[in-house]
């Protein structure tokens, strides 16, 4: 019988599989927090918070100006042209994160903006913001603090 070669399970997929565990026993219903924590769990700690922190202020900024958008299209009574302008607010938060050198920003902003400017359920665009930053941030801050604490990753050297 020929040997399989079956990769183990690492301490990476334990510490990921714990931080989405954590995430949902905090916050059930949030599909934010876990995201963010299997975003942030990175093969180092320095990662883990350079991604981390990248993924805030993307979805902070694309909450922002999304809300501001939306609010703007209500009140303009601009409906017809949502499409237009959920195009247009893509290439204005891409334009924003590269203006403030967070260009790595972009992907995580441009989704946001795009949620809030289509999506149709959101109600009240600042409070969906807001939620989502804060739900954001405790992914975030979860996956960190577990990548620090079990079995933390060897930082790379600095050549």
């Amino acid at each position: 019988m020929k040997h399989l070669d079956i990769p183990h399970i690492g301490y990476r997929n334990l510490k990921t599989s714990l931080a989405v565990l954590i995430c949902l026993l905090l916050m059930p219903k949030s599909l934010n927090a876990p995201i963010a924590a299997i975003i942030s769990m990175q093969s180092t700690i320095e990662d883990s918070v350079k991604i981390g922190l990248n993924r805030l202020i993307g979805t902070f900024i694309g909450g922002i100006l999304g809300a501001i958008i939306l609010i703007l299209t209500i009140k303009l009574n601009l409906h017809s042209f949502s499409i237009i302008i959920a195009s247009l607010g893509v290439s204005l938060i891409i334009y924003i994160c590269n203006l403030i050198k967070k260009p790595a920003a972009c992907t995580i902003a441009s989704i946001v903006i795009l949620i809030i400017l289509i999506n149709s359920d959101i109600i009240n665009p600042i409070r969906y913001a807001f939620q989502r930053t804060l739900e954001t941030v405790i992914g975030v801050i979860i996956a960190i603090i577990i990548n620090a604490l079990i079995n933390p990753p060897k930082e790379k050297k600095k050549t």
